[in-house]
């Protein structure tokens, strides 16, 4: 048993190093200016921190101040590429940690599960949206945006978005705690209402990490807590309040997390029209500013959670992982439908980086999905094609997409 652990573990370690080195050099490119990304900027504000202000008012935090941490070793523009690499890579970590757990590889002793879900994890760490298969094979000429013969510019990101966006540096921070929260919470959703216990060690997980995950970007944070809300709540109308004590037992432990976001978005929430930035409601304001047709996006991101959707709904059967993601990503696609910043920060679509989440997510609990049925055998091996034929294409597209960056290619 302890040699099939070590080699599992080692197994993963061979896959890890590699992806913090490759990481580590397009996050250093990045933060030097080279590669196009907001690092650059990040590492002004770091540096400012150090210079000028030890504890300055900054909304998400934990980038900023690790990198600081590796200031007193190195440059600024290293020791941000550093903090991005290692907070990036607790991603990889939390993901072969919590599909571990799924398939319970520690139970079973199976290396060949472990190294499947060793694969499972970094293979989502590259899966992007779909774009035009002539594209492939051609990212040189699209890292100097320089493709022939084509109508206007390859664009591939813009308005469809990636659950893998590599030159958004805080959304990367924050998703290895954003994991976490994630799987903890589709597991408490199963048993919180038989519990009656004002302290649970998953409750207080749950509750740190996603406190931790506001801290490094609030946007996953949103989402969860729109999407535990609707569901609670849901839950508790439908039992006529029986379980309203349940609701509380859990509920407190947001409470942190609702502390963070006052003081995040505080001041967001106005009907000032003169005021430099406000959340406004309108129906597709930001993201048609982005997508001339937003359904078409919205199936260039999500082919393949659709199609595992799809062949679940006809077995008429949801797994829990699968039907809390697919809830996830509906609030996600809501706030990204309907909630926009106002002014300039119109086009930011900064409610998109709470959708992305939804994106991974969804990927993230399709891939499980499927890969229990394929290892069962518990679908025709027609509907796996299908399946695994979509996921290779986001695959082989967001590979693809990975090399353009690495090439110092536009992201969009």
């Amino acid at each position: 048993m302890a040699k099939k652990k070590q080699k599992n573990i080692l197994f993963f370690f061979l896959c890890f190093l590699p992806y913090l080195a490759i990481t580590q050099y397009l996050f250093y490119n990045q933060s030097c200016g080279t590669f196009m990304s907001d690092l650059s900027t990040y590492c002004a504000v770091m540096v400012s921190i150090d210079r000028y202000h030890p504890m300055p008012e900054i909304p998400y935090p934990i980038l900023f101040y690790t990198g600081r941490l590796f200031c007193f070793f190195t440059s600024p523009e290293h020791a941000i590429a550093l903090a991005a690499t290692i907070l990036n890579g607790f991603t990889a970590v939390a993901l072969k940690s919590m599909i571990d757990s799924d398939f319970e590889v520690q139970k079973q002793d199976s290396l060949k599960l472990g190294m499947i879900s060793t694969g499972m994890a970094f293979s989502l760490l590259f899966v992007s949206m779909l774009y035009p298969l002539r594209y492939i094979g051609r990212s040189a000429e699209l890292a100097k945006n320089t493709l022939q013969n084509l109508p206007g510019p390859p664009f591939r990101y813009l308005g469809v978005f990636s659950p893998n966006p590599y030159h958004n540096t805080t959304y990367l921070a924050a998703r290895g705690f954003s994991v976490i929260s994630f799987f903890l919470f589709a597991d408490i959703l199963s048993f919180y209402e038989k519990e009656n216990k004002w302290y649970h060690r998953k409750y207080m997980l749950f509750s740190v990490f996603l406190a931790l995950t506001t801290l490094a970007k609030p946007s996953f944070t949103l989402v969860m807590v729109a999407t535990a809300g609707i569901i609670m709540t849901w839950r508790l109308l439908k039992n006529r309040f029986h379980a309203v004590k349940a609701f509380f037992q859990l509920g407190i432990y947001f409470i942190p997390t609702f502390l963070v976001l006052l003081y995040q978005y505080g001041g967001m929430f106005h009907t000032d029209q003169d005021t430099e930035s406000a959340i406004r409601i309108g129906f597709l304001t930001a993201w048609s500013t982005a997508s001339a047709n937003v359904p078409r996006s919205i199936l260039l991101a999500m082919a393949f959670p659709f199609a595992v959707l799809f062949f679940q709904l006809i077995q008429r059967k949801l797994p829990r992982i699968l039907c809390f993601s697919w809830q996830f990503y509906l609030v996600a696609l809501g706030t990204m439908l309907f909630l926009y910043e106002d002014n300039d920060r119109l086009f930011h679509l900064n409610f998109a980086w709470g959708y992305m989440y939804g994106l991974f997510f969804c990927h993230t609990a399709s891939l499980i999905v499927l890969m229990k049925h394929t290892i069962n055998r518990s679908q025709p091996l027609w509907q796996l094609g299908i399946q695994w034929g979509l996921y290779l294409l986001h695959l082989i597209c967001g590979v693809e997409y990975f090399i353009v960056l690495m090439r110092g290619g536009l992201y969009f």
